[in-house]
């Protein structure tokens, strides 16, 4: 990881957040990652406002262009040594201003988890060489990193037969679409469920300690700043990441009940994305679409069989799956496993309707034409396929 050369401290909120004035009182019983209800009550001069929060109304400043009455979404980013908060949803913004910017930075970068992960790398060599910042407890670089490692599909993680399920709530990927329940039981006066522990909770623990070790560095060796300011571009970097995906899946599920999961897989050269995009099928009685009857396609880029397609089905216990690959080799290879897979969908209880692999060109073109076809690629978004 390269170490920063600027010797000041970088300004610690994000772009979407409201810094809460340091001198007013502490927000009791709120904890780290808590989604709130907020309401902009004044706006004064440049970018100061007056925040009803908690039932107590804070002075703050934030870059985003607010304005009186604006009904906010917020999640507590720090406490210590400042009171800073995440601006998820505003929901009198036109258009939605943070899902939209999200949303491009996603398709400007789609496979930004992967740079995280090459990062997360390096931060487990300060842990394992015994160079992690004192002023950190080291338990929670243990955690994270542990995080991080069951969510790579390797040889430690192949035989979780959970893994996918895992890795939705290891990487908190339902949490934004469940902001609104949180805001509404809020609303009520209703305790709220605590946000389990995931990377994204793990993250924000991690970059307020920082937060807090920077503004505390008197004293401290050039060296130790310099790591920790490394450590904190590593988790603005990887919460915006999960931030993205986080919203991707929102957006996915409002318009077509569906999930985006980009799997980081193990491999000789490194790591590499799978792309998986399920999509619910059939209603429930009350009109709700459940994943017992969904569509699968999948998409793989690897380093020996080349680019992989897949088109999968369930419906009524029935299982069907179309595999595609561009080489005559990886088909033949392929086939050899076709009767091994059917027997172990068999054997968890699915009916196997049809399971054949296809010789076809051109999928990366596919994959882009399908990509282009779903509910997140807006015609008002950057179109990174052109």
């Amino acid at each position: 990881m390269p170490v920063l050369t600027t010797s000041s401290v970088p300004q610690l909120p994000t772009v979407n957040s409201l810094e809460i004035s340091r001198f007013q009182v502490s927000l009791k019983g709120v904890g780290l990652g808590e989604i709130l209800p907020a309401t902009v009550l004044e706006k004064s001069a440049g970018n100061k406002y007056l925040v009803s929060l908690k039932n107590m109304n804070l002075q703050a400043t934030s870059n985003i262009p607010l304005n009186v009455g604006d009904k906010l979404t917020v999640q507590v980013q720090s406490l210590k040594p400042q009171i800073i908060l995440n601006v998820v949803e505003n929901k009198n913004s036109r258009g939605g201003f943070n899902f939209d910017e999200i949303l491009r930075q996603w398709r400007a970068n789609p496979e930004s988890l992967l740079q995280v992960l090459n990062n997360a790398a390096q931060l487990a060599k300060l842990a394992q060489t015994g160079q992690w910042p004192a002023p950190l407890a080291p338990n929670d670089a243990v955690r994270l990193l542990q995080l991080f490692d069951s969510i790579v599909f390797s040889s430690r993680t192949k035989n979780n037969s959970l893994f996918l399920k895992d890795f939705v709530s290891k990487t908190g990927l339902l949490l934004e679409h469940t902001i609104r329940q949180f805001v509404s039981d809020a609303a009520k006066g209703v305790m709220g469920k605590q946000l389990e522990d995931n990377l994204k909770s793990l993250l924000l623990k991690l970059s307020s300690s920082v937060q807090q070790a920077l503004q505390e560095k008197s004293g401290q060796a050039t060296e130790t700043t310099a790591k920790l300011l490394n450590i904190y571009k590593f988790t603005e970097e990887a919460l915006k990441t999960l931030e993205t995906k986080q919203v991707l899946n929102s957006v996915f599920q409002d318009s077509d009940n569906g999930l985006v999961l980009q799997v980081p897989l193990a491999l000789g050269d490194g790591f590499r994305l799978a792309d998986i995009f399920i999509t619910a099928d059939k209603n429930d009685k009350q009109g709700g679409k459940k994943f017992s009857s969904c569509s699968i396609y999948i998409f793989l880029d690897l380093d020996i069989l080349g680019k992989i397609a897949v088109n999968a089905g369930v419906r009524e216990e029935g299982f069907r799956c179309i595999i595609k690959c561009e080489s005559e080799e990886v088909r033949d290879l392929i086939d050899g496993q076709i009767a091994g897979l059917k027997n172990s969908l068999e054997a968890t209880g699915y009916r196997v309707d049809h399971l054949d692999c296809r010789l076809e060109e051109g999928l990366e073109r596919q994959r882009d034409e399908f990509l282009a076809e779903q509910s997140f690629s807006g015609v008002d978004l950057v179109n990174f396929f052109v």
